[in-house]
């Protein structure tokens, strides 16, 4: 620059500087002005950029560079002297765009400047497109999806001849469309695409079987690997029909109206019926949408830490079974609700107020309430079945305590906090019927008609007065109740099994306010504490434990068996296990390997199935298992930028009757019914 300006004033003084200094002249060979204001404006597979110069400046050219979404580069010049917006064409939906813009001056190029844009499609397909099936026709609707659409192309074929598709061509206005002369008892597919100035939308497809009556009912479509679908062939509508035979895949054939299977397999399955109608076979296929798990998510709210999962609580369900409820613990307590066909979110609640959970939440079984507490004191919840408060209670202390409970009625809801306080509260305003100190963080609740039982992390159970709170008996056992434990109740219903410190067990009379067997140690391995019992169809208790062993013990506490689930401490600890109306128990682990375990009544090891099939070490099971309907659900705790898992894994059986994990019923109210 010096040696430039040296020679300009000396041109200055030559004319006797009559000159003026123009400011634009530079060094030949300096950067130029790189363009301002730019923009990039997205469109359908397209986007316009726009931009401007600094007073004075006008390139001779532009170069636009960006990188496919191959990672591919391109860059050319515009070409376009004098013009400051350009179209970028060819560029792919949905993929996120950096465009650089450079300057072009003769033989110079500026530095570029970057603009970042997403196309995105505005062909919008069908959404809602139905089909219902009729004799030889089906009629299909649908609503239109944009005023931009100029027509329709609907393409059908059968399943017998997928090559012969056939093709309708329909006005933008149409909304409904009969296809008709088709043959029953086959499956038709039937594709419809929006047709746009710019190209075709993406299809919208549904499938549908005309026929002259229904021939059969499926109890979902939706499921998963594991989980019981029940089959019913229309006995009313084919009334002599004969040979009635279900072909399930890999060939398993099955006969009968009404047949339950569990799919092996995930992906789309093919059920194939056929029954002899008159002297011919009829045949039809039902295709079946089959998932890996019944639910897998780890999407949780986080606050104050990088991840979330399930602690000392269980999975509990609504009172029709079709809904799954489960709260997180770690610093932010939400409550989550899902759909069970289908595996998916319905809802979620977050209290205004922040805290951690160590408590089991239950659900009211007459109106579907849910309640659960968190670790602070004053936060207390009901949220009704929509996921909105119904309200709060806030007289309790720290709820990492026993579950909740809610007698038969469903007119009452019962607490015990970890302070020792009992309440019993009204289920349909929130407010306080009754409150007493225990003196000992509350360890179990059990609604007993007119009576509630208080388990204690201490040694004292006590008898209370439902509708008064006033203690009706009381005893005391050597060792104190593991906490938050909960019991188990047998099929007798006023047998009860007290899980303990130690190693320890006691077997108790409620209705008679007896001890049968106190403090029994009935671990043949290092005691530690135990957690979570349940009770089996034939009397059998099973029950896992700190020290890493699961055990069966007879109804009179005898041990018949033991399984050392994994190396170290805190296996099978908050693990909640299961039994099924075969005798089978299921366990998941709380260390490394995170496993289901599933036993036979003998101890044989059915199977171990890993969770998630993965390897992380830090996201362990202690959020509890819950068995319905042919599946286990699982909760894991998570850890360190790990968040937990609630899977649902398909086993084929359904819980036992009478008294299963956490209360009782598949709400968890622990009624005694």
């Amino acid at each position: 620059m010096k040696k430039l300006i040296n020679i300009l004033m000396l041109a200055g003084m030559l004319v006797g500087f009559t000159g003026c200094w123009d400011d634009e002249v530079v060094e030949a060979g300096a950067p130029r002005p790189q363009v301002e204001n730019l923009k990039a404006v997205p469109g359908d597979e397209e986007a316009v950029v726009t931009w401007t110069m600094p007073k004075g400046w006008n390139p001779s050219d532009f170069i636009i560079t960006y990188k496919t979404p191959e990672s591919e580069t391109v860059s050319y010049r515009t070409g376009k002297l004098g013009e400051y917006t350009y179209t970028i064409g060819s560029l792919v939906n949905d993929y996120q765009y950096s465009f650089d813009i450079q300057a072009v001056y003769g033989d110079l190029i500026s530095g570029a400047v970057t603009a970042i844009a997403k196309p995105s499609t505005s062909r919008f397909p069908v959404a809602d497109l139905t089909a219902d099936a009729t004799s030889e026709m089906v009629v299909l609707t649908w609503t239109r999806p944009s005023l931009l659409v100029k027509g329709y192309t609907l393409t059908y074929f059968s399943e017998n001849n997928p090559s012969d598709i056939r093709t309708m061509n329909l006005a933008a206005d149409i909304e409904t469309v009969t296809v008709d002369r088709l043959t029953n008892d086959i499956n038709y597919t039937f594709t419809l695409v929006a047709e746009y100035d710019r190209g075709q939308s993406a299809p919208a497809t549904v499938k549908a079987m005309p026929t002259l009556a229904i021939p059969y009912y499926v109890s979902t479509t939706e499921t998963a690997v594991g989980m019981p679908v029940h089959f019913t062939f229309n006995r009313e509508a084919y009334t002599n029909a004969g040979n009635v035979t279900w072909t399930f895949p890999g060939n398993i054939v099955k006969s009968g109206d009404e047949i339950d299977y569990a799919f092996t397999s995930a992906g789309t399955q093919t059920v194939k019926l056929s029954a002899q109608i008159g002297t011919a076979t009829r045949e039809w296929n039902i295709e079946m949408n089959v998932r890996e798990y019944a639910i897998w998510n780890t999407e949780w709210v986080q606050d104050g830490t990088n991840w979330n999962g399930f602690k000392g609580t269980c999975p509990v369900f609504s009172p029709d079974g079709s809904t799954l409820y489960i709260i997180t613990f770690n610093k932010v307590t939400v409550l989550y609700a899902f759909d069970i066909a289908s595996g998916a979110k319905k809802w979620q609640y977050e209290p205004a107020a922040k805290s951690g959970s160590y408590n089991m939440l239950t659900v009211n079984p007459v109106n579907g309430d849910i309640y659960f507490g968190t670790q602070t004191a004053g936060q207390f919840y009901c949220v009704n079945n929509e996921g909105n408060l119904r309200w709060t209670f806030t007289e309790a202390q720290s709820m990492q305590a026993a579950a909740p409970a809610v007698n038969a009625a469903g007119t009452v809801v019962y607490i015990g906090d970890r302070a020792g306080n009992a309440f019993a509260i009204d289920a349909a305003t929130g407010a306080k019927k009754w409150g007493v100190s225990l003196g000992t963080q509350c360890a179990g609740l059990l609604v007993n008609g007119n009576e509630l039982v208080v388990g204690t992390n201490g040694t004292a159970i006590f008898f209370l007065n439902a509708e008064t709170g006033a203690e009706t008996a009381k005893i005391t056992l050597e060792k104190k109740m593991t906490d938050i434990s909960g019991f188990a109740v047998a099929a007798d219903k006023r047998t009860v099994y007290v899980p303990q410190n130690n190693g320890c067990m006691s077997k108790i009379d409620i209705t008679g306010h007896t001890v049968l067997i106190d403090s029994k140690v009935c671990t043949s391995a290092s005691p530690n504490n135990m957690y979570e019992p349940v009770v089996a169809p034939n009397g059998d208790v099973f029950v896992g434990s700190k020290d890493s062993y699961a055990y069966c013990f007879d109804s009179n506490l005898n041990e018949k068996w033991n399984y050392k689930g994994l190396d170290g401490n805190n296996a099978f600890n908050y693990s909640h296990p299961c039994v099924d109306t075969e005798g089978n128990f299921y366990i998941t682990s709380g260390q490394k390997g995170n496993k289901l375990f599933v036993f036979s009544p003998t101890g044989n090891l059915i199977s171990d199935t890993r969770i998630g099939n993965d390897t992380d070490a830090a996201d362990k099971q202690m959020g509890g298992n819950n068995l319905l309907n042919g599946v286990v659900y699982s909760a894991l705790v998570g850890d360190k930028g790990i968040n937990g898992k609630l899977v649902g894994i398909g086993v084929g059986y359904d819980r036992a009757p009478g008294w299963s994990t956490h209360g009782g019923d598949l709400c968890g109210s622990c009624c005694i019914k």
